[in-house]
């Protein structure tokens, strides 16, 4: 790939953060692709690391956006709506949300790289490692400029795959560590995360019609990972998460609680940052303790017509898996800058 859009030096600015949109801009010196950086923060805690570790980038050919406290449907839109508008200035659009942190210096030159190795690639998408879940997960998302987006009305499922003419690439195992997603979060934050992951594994707010029993099952597999890191580290965050996912489930924090400014998320966080590590625990323990206990609070939420479509939909993912193996169609593993 080569860039269109070169050398537009431009001044480096310090990032505001008082107003919705803040940029950052640095030097392009090269005839290599022009990145836009897109950041969502909503007060997560490791903004200043990962603004640090793009500037420790030694891919110097990036600026950055940040979109700041916008609802989450609004916040998702605009940057959609940015990296459309902007597809005639950069070449790449990487979404690099505020709790994501660059693992070292080379990492978007490597992610850059795997651009220029595969041209007919428009969105790539590469597993994080995350903390709450202690394991990898999907992940971060970069995009080409021919990407597209229609406009929709979904509040839950706000990043949905956009249209473009050549290929998706999804990078489970990268082969070396390339971001750590909130590797050091507030407590809020571990509440929201666990509330929002919840309204996506249980979909207790959506009709038959709207369930995604791909994501509800996928989302019910990392809060699992969540309790069994807490009950590993004993860290209150964690129990906090759960605390929170077992509110949603429980119908007790409304389908607005993936907002971090629902009210009814900041009360019921403002009830449950009091309790001390023991209370935290004593509340979880009789439908999280056991395997047979947390799944069947997880189905219980989901009803029995969304669990059996939860279900079936496991059996058939797990009979396409089997399909592309035999039959050599599953995609590539691509190792990504190892070293």
């Amino acid at each position: 790939m080569h860039s269109n859009h070169t050398n537009r030096a431009g001044p480096i600015h310090a990032l505001t953060y008082n107003s919705a949109v803040a940029h950052a801009f640095t030097t392009v010196t090269d005839d290599r692709p022009a990145v836009l950086v897109l950041t969502l923060f909503s007060g997560e805690a490791e903004l200043e690391r990962s603004i640090e570790s793009l500037k420790d980038q030694t891919y110097r050919g990036w600026s950055q956006r940040v979109f700041e406290h916008l609802p989450n449907a609004e916040a998702h839109a605009s940057l959609y709506r940015t990296i459309m508008a902007e597809s005639e200035n950069h070449d790449l659009f990487f979404k690099l949300d505020a709790d994501m942190v660059l693992a070292d210096d080379e990492v978007l030159a490597d992610l850059v790289r795997v651009f220029e190795e595969h041209p007919e690639l428009d969105h790539l998408v590469v597993a994080v490692n995350d903390w709450m879940t202690d394991s990898r997960i999907i992940g971060a998302h970069l995009f080409s400029s021919r990407v597209r987006w229609e406009e929709h009305e979904e509040s839950l499922y706000v990043d949905p795959d956009p249209d473009f003419p050549g290929r998706k690439l999804v990078v489970d195992h990268p082969g070396r560590d390339l971001i750590f997603h909130a590797g050091n979060p507030s407590e809020l934050q571990a509440f929201h995360f666990g509330a929002h992951r919840a309204l996506q594994a249980s979909q207790v707010y959506r009709g038959l019609r709207l369930t995604r029993p791909h994501n509800s099952r996928v989302q019910w597999q990392y809060l699992e990972r969540v309790w069994k890191h807490y009950r590993r580290s004993g860290d209150r965050r964690l129990g906090l998460a759960i605390l929170a996912a077992d509110l949603v489930f429980r119908k007790e924090l409304p389908a607005t609680a993936n907002e971090y400014s629902d009210v009814a998320l900041r009360a019921a966080f403002e009830a449950a940052e009091v309790l001390d590590d023991a209370e935290i625990l004593a509340r979880l323990q009789p439908r999280w303790g056991s395997a047979a206990n947390r799944h069947w609070t997880w189905l219980r939420a989901l009803g029995p017509a969304k669990a059996l479509m939860v279900a079936l939909r496991g059996l058939r993912d797990a009979a396409a898996s089997v399909v592309k193996g035999a039959s050599g169609l599953s995609q590539p593993t691509i190792q990504i800058g190892v070293r």
